[in-house]
């Protein structure tokens, strides 16, 4: 599975969250794990998996490390840290 994480840390970033729900451009481009880290956000989405893709959601855990060594997109709090495609939103509230 291609893999999109994004984390927010201990803050809350939920236009950051919606929008990656909000577009397909990242299934498009065939992300089709989606792991959203998503601290004290007001948007909380549901978990889910299908036959094509998962969305797994959570405020907070002891480690990011797992999530870090199995992601090919890593966003955080709309800096991409790590990644050859470049999508940023960032956070001007």
């Amino acid at each position: 599975m291609k893999c999109v994480f994004v984390t927010v840390g201990t803050t809350s970033f939920d236009d950051l969250i919606a929008c990656v729900l909000a577009h397909d451009s990242l299934q498009s481009l065939g992300y089709n794990l989606f792991v959203l880290q998503i601290g004290r956000g007001k948007v909380v989405p549901e978990s889910f998996s299908t036959e094509s893709f998962t969305l797994d959601v959570y405020r907070y855990q002891d480690s990011l490390k797992e999530d870090l060594e199995k992601a090919d997109f890593v966003s955080h709090a709309g800096k991409v840290l790590w990644n050859l495609t470049i999508w940023v939103l960032i956070d001007n509230k």
